[in-house]
Protein backbone atom coordinates (compact mmCIF):
# COMPACT_ATOMS: atom_id res chain seq x y z
CA UNK A 1 0.00 0.00 0.00
CA UNK A 2 1.16 3.47 -0.77
CA UNK A 3 0.22 6.70 -0.15
CA UNK A 4 -1.24 8.74 -3.23
CA UNK A 5 -1.01 13.24 -3.13
CA UNK A 6 -3.99 14.00 -5.53
CA UNK A 7 -4.40 18.25 -6.49
CA UNK A 8 -8.03 18.76 -7.56
CA UNK A 9 -8.71 21.98 -8.35
CA UNK A 10 -6.19 23.90 -5.26
CA UNK A 11 -7.35 20.74 -3.14
CA UNK A 12 -5.01 18.45 -1.75
CA UNK A 13 -6.50 14.71 -0.64
CA UNK A 14 -4.79 11.85 0.62
CA UNK A 15 -6.29 8.42 0.15
CA UNK A 16 -4.69 5.25 0.20
CA UNK A 17 -3.96 3.37 -3.30
CA UNK A 18 -4.36 -0.47 -3.63
CA UNK A 19 -3.42 -2.22 -6.65
CA UNK A 20 -3.64 -1.44 -10.29
CA UNK A 21 -7.14 -1.42 -11.22
CA UNK A 22 -8.99 -1.34 -15.26
CA UNK A 23 -12.61 0.06 -14.56
CA UNK A 24 -14.55 0.22 -17.88
CA UNK A 25 -17.27 2.48 -18.13
CA UNK A 26 -20.61 2.12 -20.42
CA UNK A 27 -22.48 5.46 -20.56
CA UNK A 28 -25.54 6.94 -22.85
CA UNK A 29 -23.68 8.45 -25.16
CA UNK A 30 -21.14 10.98 -25.95
CA UNK A 31 -21.92 13.91 -22.66
CA UNK A 32 -21.29 11.28 -20.19
CA UNK A 33 -18.23 10.02 -22.26
CA UNK A 34 -16.52 13.86 -22.30
CA UNK A 35 -17.24 14.50 -18.75
CA UNK A 36 -16.07 11.14 -17.56
CA UNK A 37 -12.84 11.46 -19.65
CA UNK A 38 -12.21 14.67 -17.74
CA UNK A 39 -13.38 14.20 -14.15
CA UNK A 40 -11.71 10.49 -13.66
CA UNK A 41 -8.11 12.29 -13.76
CA UNK A 42 -9.17 14.33 -10.58
CA UNK A 43 -11.06 10.82 -9.16
CA UNK A 44 -8.63 8.42 -8.85
CA UNK A 45 -5.25 10.23 -10.81
CA UNK A 46 -4.34 10.30 -14.02
CA UNK A 47 -4.33 7.98 -16.89
CA UNK A 48 -1.91 4.78 -16.07
CA UNK A 49 -1.14 6.68 -13.33
CA UNK A 50 -1.30 3.73 -12.49
CA UNK A 51 -5.24 2.75 -13.02
CA UNK A 52 -6.78 2.59 -16.67
CA UNK A 53 -9.70 2.90 -18.18
CA UNK A 54 -11.95 2.68 -21.03
CA UNK A 55 -15.58 4.60 -21.25
CA UNK A 56 -18.02 3.19 -23.90
CA UNK A 57 -21.01 4.88 -25.31
CA UNK A 58 -23.99 3.93 -26.12
CA UNK A 59 -27.11 5.45 -28.49
CA UNK A 60 -29.18 6.28 -25.28
CA UNK A 61 -30.34 4.82 -22.38
CA UNK A 62 -32.77 2.47 -23.79
CA UNK A 63 -34.49 0.03 -21.58
CA UNK A 64 -34.14 -3.44 -20.19
CA UNK A 65 -35.16 -6.11 -22.18
CA UNK A 66 -37.80 -8.33 -21.31
CA UNK A 67 -36.17 -11.52 -21.08
CA UNK A 68 -32.81 -10.55 -20.51
CA UNK A 69 -31.43 -13.64 -20.99
CA UNK A 70 -31.62 -13.29 -24.82
CA UNK A 71 -29.19 -11.90 -27.05
CA UNK A 72 -29.47 -8.63 -28.10
CA UNK A 73 -31.10 -6.97 -31.57
CA UNK A 74 -27.90 -5.65 -32.98
CA UNK A 75 -29.62 -2.86 -34.59
CA UNK A 76 -30.86 -1.79 -31.12
CA UNK A 77 -27.41 0.23 -30.04
CA UNK A 78 -29.24 1.77 -26.46
CA UNK A 79 -27.02 0.45 -22.96
CA UNK A 80 -29.89 -0.97 -21.30
CA UNK A 81 -31.03 -3.43 -24.30
CA UNK A 82 -26.94 -4.41 -24.34
CA UNK A 83 -26.27 -4.41 -21.16
CA UNK A 84 -27.08 -8.13 -19.97
CA UNK A 85 -25.37 -9.20 -22.57
CA UNK A 86 -22.07 -7.19 -21.85
CA UNK A 87 -22.51 -8.41 -18.35
CA UNK A 88 -22.68 -11.98 -19.34
CA UNK A 89 -19.32 -11.21 -21.78
CA UNK A 90 -17.41 -9.07 -19.01
CA UNK A 91 -18.23 -12.46 -16.54
CA UNK A 92 -16.56 -15.07 -18.87
CA UNK A 93 -13.10 -12.72 -19.04
CA UNK A 94 -13.20 -12.98 -15.39
CA UNK A 95 -10.34 -10.80 -14.97
CA UNK A 96 -9.64 -9.82 -11.15
CA UNK A 97 -8.93 -6.30 -11.72
CA UNK A 98 -11.61 -5.03 -13.69
CA UNK A 99 -14.46 -2.94 -12.43
CA UNK A 100 -17.58 -2.56 -14.83
CA UNK A 101 -19.00 0.56 -14.39
CA UNK A 102 -22.53 1.14 -15.54
CA UNK A 103 -23.33 4.97 -15.25
CA UNK A 104 -27.56 5.93 -16.25
CA UNK A 105 -29.98 8.80 -15.83
CA UNK A 106 -32.73 8.17 -13.29
CA UNK A 107 -34.99 10.41 -15.45
CA UNK A 108 -38.54 9.86 -14.22
CA UNK A 109 -37.75 6.36 -12.71
CA UNK A 110 -38.01 5.10 -9.07
CA UNK A 111 -34.65 5.27 -8.03
CA UNK A 112 -34.74 2.24 -5.64
CA UNK A 113 -36.81 0.07 -8.01
CA UNK A 114 -34.33 1.13 -11.08
CA UNK A 115 -31.20 -0.01 -8.87
CA UNK A 116 -33.11 -3.50 -8.44
CA UNK A 117 -33.37 -3.82 -11.73
CA UNK A 118 -29.95 -2.98 -13.07
CA UNK A 119 -28.32 -5.30 -10.29
CA UNK A 120 -30.54 -8.18 -11.17
CA UNK A 121 -29.40 -8.68 -14.39
CA UNK A 122 -26.62 -9.85 -12.88
CA UNK A 123 -28.61 -12.96 -12.44
CA UNK A 124 -28.12 -13.83 -15.86
CA UNK A 125 -24.69 -13.82 -15.77
CA UNK A 126 -23.05 -17.26 -15.78
CA UNK A 127 -20.23 -15.70 -13.92
CA UNK A 128 -20.46 -12.31 -12.24
CA UNK A 129 -18.16 -9.15 -13.22
CA UNK A 130 -16.84 -7.19 -10.38
CA UNK A 131 -19.51 -4.55 -10.88
CA UNK A 132 -20.55 -0.97 -9.97
CA UNK A 133 -24.37 0.55 -10.92
CA UNK A 134 -24.25 4.25 -10.58
CA UNK A 135 -27.09 6.41 -11.12
CA UNK A 136 -27.02 9.94 -12.09
CA UNK A 137 -30.04 12.06 -10.13
CA UNK A 138 -31.96 12.89 -12.09
CA UNK A 139 -29.73 13.44 -14.66
CA UNK A 140 -25.59 14.21 -15.24
CA UNK A 141 -26.58 17.55 -15.37
CA UNK A 142 -26.92 17.77 -11.66
CA UNK A 143 -23.13 16.64 -11.21
CA UNK A 144 -22.82 20.02 -13.20
CA UNK A 145 -25.44 22.12 -10.56
CA UNK A 146 -23.00 20.64 -7.76
CA UNK A 147 -20.60 23.20 -8.37
CA UNK A 148 -21.92 26.13 -8.74
CA UNK A 149 -18.31 28.17 -9.24
CA UNK A 150 -17.63 25.59 -12.13
CA UNK A 151 -20.87 26.99 -14.12
CA UNK A 152 -20.51 30.42 -13.35
CA UNK A 153 -16.59 30.14 -14.50
CA UNK A 154 -17.34 28.29 -17.63
CA UNK A 155 -20.66 30.89 -18.75
CA UNK A 156 -19.96 34.04 -16.21
CA UNK A 157 -23.77 35.24 -17.79
CA UNK A 158 -25.22 32.41 -16.38
CA UNK A 159 -28.94 33.29 -14.81
CA UNK A 160 -28.22 33.15 -11.01
CA UNK A 161 -31.56 32.97 -10.11
CA UNK A 162 -31.93 29.33 -11.78
CA UNK A 163 -29.27 28.31 -9.94
CA UNK A 164 -29.80 29.82 -6.44
CA UNK A 165 -33.35 28.17 -6.78
CA UNK A 166 -32.23 24.67 -7.76
CA UNK A 167 -32.69 21.96 -5.24
CA UNK A 168 -29.24 19.59 -5.89
CA UNK A 169 -30.65 16.11 -7.37
CA UNK A 170 -33.91 16.90 -7.28
CA UNK A 171 -36.35 15.57 -10.60
CA UNK A 172 -37.06 18.92 -12.36
CA UNK A 173 -36.34 18.58 -15.61
CA UNK A 174 -32.33 19.17 -14.83
CA UNK A 175 -30.99 19.24 -18.02
CA UNK A 176 -33.62 21.86 -19.46
CA UNK A 177 -33.23 23.97 -16.22
CA UNK A 178 -29.52 24.33 -16.91
CA UNK A 179 -30.57 25.43 -20.47
CA UNK A 180 -32.54 27.96 -19.13
CA UNK A 181 -29.07 28.92 -16.84
CA UNK A 182 -26.67 28.93 -19.30
CA UNK A 183 -27.88 28.39 -22.94
CA UNK A 184 -28.49 32.20 -25.00
CA UNK A 185 -32.52 31.69 -25.38
CA UNK A 186 -32.52 29.42 -22.76
CA UNK A 187 -34.70 25.98 -23.31
CA UNK A 188 -37.19 27.58 -25.56
CA UNK A 189 -34.68 27.93 -27.88
CA UNK A 190 -33.51 24.38 -27.96
CA UNK A 191 -36.55 22.70 -27.30
CA UNK A 192 -37.81 22.98 -31.28
CA UNK A 193 -35.20 20.57 -32.29
CA UNK A 194 -36.86 17.59 -30.25
CA UNK A 195 -35.49 15.81 -26.63
CA UNK A 196 -33.25 13.60 -28.42
CA UNK A 197 -31.89 15.66 -31.62
CA UNK A 198 -28.09 15.89 -32.67
CA UNK A 199 -28.44 19.50 -31.72
CA UNK A 200 -29.37 19.08 -28.04
CA UNK A 201 -27.37 16.31 -27.89
CA UNK A 202 -24.06 18.08 -29.21
CA UNK A 203 -25.41 21.22 -26.70
CA UNK A 204 -24.89 18.78 -23.93
CA UNK A 205 -21.55 17.69 -24.69
CA UNK A 206 -20.54 21.06 -25.17
CA UNK A 207 -21.63 21.92 -21.61
CA UNK A 208 -19.76 18.99 -20.16
CA UNK A 209 -16.38 19.99 -21.92
CA UNK A 210 -16.68 23.63 -20.85
CA UNK A 211 -18.11 23.02 -17.36
CA UNK A 212 -16.32 19.76 -15.86
CA UNK A 213 -12.83 20.91 -16.04
CA UNK A 214 -13.54 23.60 -13.46
CA UNK A 215 -15.34 21.09 -11.29
CA UNK A 216 -13.70 20.61 -7.96
CA UNK A 217 -14.57 16.15 -7.16
CA UNK A 218 -13.69 16.67 -3.71
CA UNK A 219 -16.82 19.22 -2.37
CA UNK A 220 -19.05 18.60 -5.47
CA UNK A 221 -22.89 19.00 -3.30
CA UNK A 222 -24.55 16.52 -5.74
CA UNK A 223 -24.93 13.11 -3.19
CA UNK A 224 -25.04 10.84 -7.20
CA UNK A 225 -21.61 12.10 -7.55
CA UNK A 226 -20.29 11.77 -4.33
CA UNK A 227 -21.75 7.92 -4.48
CA UNK A 228 -19.97 7.45 -7.88
CA UNK A 229 -16.77 9.16 -6.76
CA UNK A 230 -16.51 7.43 -3.43
CA UNK A 231 -17.14 3.90 -5.22
CA UNK A 232 -14.57 4.49 -7.71
CA UNK A 233 -12.00 5.58 -5.10
CA UNK A 234 -13.35 2.62 -3.12
CA UNK A 235 -12.51 -0.13 -5.73
CA UNK A 236 -9.15 1.89 -6.73
CA UNK A 237 -8.04 1.02 -3.05
CA UNK A 238 -9.07 -2.29 -2.55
Amino acid sequence: MRVNLLVGCGTAIIWTQGRVMHFEFLVEGQTELTALSILLRNIIGEYEQPHTWKIHKHRGIGKIPDDPALRPNKSDQTLLHNLPSKLRAYGKEMRDNVVVTILVDLDDKNCNKFKSNLTGLLEYCEQRPKSLFCIAIEELEAWFFGDRSAIEIAYPDVNCDILDNYEQDSICHTWEKLAEAIHPGGFTSLSQYGKRSNKILEQKRVWAKDICPNIDVENNLSPSFQYFRDRIRGMATK
